[in-house]
């Protein structure tokens, strides 16, 4: 049985969600409190880390950014970020280019400090779930947790009953996902039904950081996902790429 979700009517606030037949159901508007991030990007100014080994001699990492140690003369630098790599803009985040090698403002005011993060994938911003991405009936691919304390919203409406698998796989660069399955009620999250950290036991292989749930669902039902990243270490300075997952419901 296919399922189909069309996207989220941003001018209404609205979510028409498409049944498995071809009908369309409106849900309630969605009035979802916001979901709390970790780590805004505010407080990713400076050079963000996950432990000593992220930061500069002299420098020490507390609360994910690198500050000088207290031993010894001041550290001039622990506070500046550091340079991100590229090869064309698209490397770079919104108000960023690519020069000489690196992402560096792009000279309007106000200048992006964020330069030194890697660009957020498509899907953004779904950090909250009045934001979701609805999911189209077809497995989703290219997600990524671009900053910590990123997390991602989906919803799917189902026509029919049935047995569904909600899954990320293809983890990689760091990615350990954590998957939550919630009821949906009145425009927002409600009850948690379902959730699940990793598919398998073996620490060192990528494909166990994968999530998966099964659930029977009632014909016109709708649920919401979330999905947030457990690997905090996953964003030092060492690696430029963010983690990355795909997701599919089957």
């Amino acid at each position: 049985m296919r399922i189909r979700l069309n996207p989220l009517v941003v001018g209404l606030g609205l979510a028409l969600l498409s049944v498995a037949c071809g009908d369309t159901a409106p849900l309630e508007p969605d009035t979802a409190p916001t979901d709390a991030v970790a780590v805004t990007e505010s407080a990713l100014t400076y050079r963000y880390c996950a432990g000593e080994n992220d930061c500069d001699s002299g420098c020490a990492c507390q609360a994910n950014q690198c500050v000088p140690d207290g031993f010894g003369p001041t550290h001039p630098d622990c506070g500046t970020p550091p340079r991100r790599e590229c090869s064309t803009g698209a490397d770079c985040r919104s108000s960023c280019i690519c020069s000489a090698g690196y992402c560096a403002p792009d000279g309007f005011s106000p200048p992006s400090p964020y330069c030194h993060l890697p660009p957020p994938d498509a899907y953004e911003n779904n950090d909250t779930a009045s934001q979701f991405t609805a999911y189209p009936g077809h497995p989703l691919t290219g997600f990524n947790f671009h900053e910590l304390g990123d997390v991602d919203w989906l919803a799917v409406y189902f026509g029919g009953a049935m047995t569904a698998t909600f899954e990320t796989y293809n983890v990689q660069s760091g990615a350990n996902t954590y998957l939550e399955v919630f009821t949906y009620v009145n425009g927002g999250p409600g009850a948690l039904v379902a959730a699940n950290d990793d598919v398998c036991s073996v620490w060192y292989n990528p494909a166990c950081l994968a999530s998966r749930v099964s659930l029977s669902v009632p014909a016109n039902s709708a649920y919401f996902i979330r999905i947030r990243n457990l690997n905090d270490t996953a964003h030092n300075v060492y690696q430029q790429g963010p983690p990355t997952y795909d997701f599919r419901i089957y």
